[in-house]
């Protein structure tokens, strides 16, 4: 069953949820509750807009995953009242994730990174056509547009206008060993390790609420 209301999700997790994926997309992340307002996604646990989810509160006790999903909603200052209306703002779905998390809980985000992103471009280092892809967006869908780009001064202002606290840079590389191996040259057609020349310009940030 896909939850599509807060009694199905008390029905289906009575004590609550440990991790959740919103955004989830056609890539979930194992391990994970998966929330998507896209329909016929695999492994959907609840079909919904991240901005309402159908969850009580203080429900998700350990983290909200966000992987490239809030470069998708408006600026909340800078984009046009029409735009924030029929998109949302990222400042919807970030109180919308404190509303969810029990306290200790974190929310954490991956987003490209708008510095990283205008460094490389300045100084040549990654191809214009892979930065113009990272910056817009693939466009394959109303929802894979990029609305705006983040920096760490944006995520310290709305994340702690919010609420959040404690508020981090995270990474899911850990291993200094593996960090190593990613670079910021840009990879050839095919390369199967793209990941790692994408990874440099992505922001990774999390709070606590």
């Amino acid at each position: 069953m896909v939850i599509k209301t807060k009694k199905q999700a008390l029905k289906k997790f009575p004590k609550g949820i440990k991790k959740l994926e919103i955004g989830s997309g056609d890539n979930p992340e194992k391990g994970y509750v998966h929330l998507d307002i896209q329909k016929g996604l695999p492994n959907l646990d609840v079909l919904a807009d991240v901005r309402k989810m159908p969850l009580p509160d203080n429900f998700v006790s350990d983290h909200i995953r966000a992987v490239h999903i809030m470069e998708h909603f408006c600026h909340p200052e800078f984009a046009h009242k029409s735009l924030r209306k029929k998109y949302g703002t990222a400042l919807e779905v970030l109180s919308e994730a404190y509303r969810v998390l029990k306290p200790g809980g974190k929310f954490r985000i991956v987003t490209p990174d708008f510095e990283k992103i205008c460094q490389s471009g300045a100084s040549k280092r990654v191809d214009w056509n892979w930065l113009q892809r990272w910056s817009m967006g693939g466009y394959e869908n109303e929802y894979d547009i990029h609305h705006w780009l983040w920096t760490h001064e944006d995520a310290r202002k709305w994340f702690g206008q919010v609420g959040f606290k404690n508020l981090n840079d995270w990474n899911i590389v850990w291993n200094p060993l593996e960090i190593a191996k990613y670079k910021i040259f840009p990879p050839k057609e095919g390369d199967k390790n793209w990941h790692r020349y994408e990874w440099y310009h992505w922001l990774f940030f999390e709070g606590t609420k």
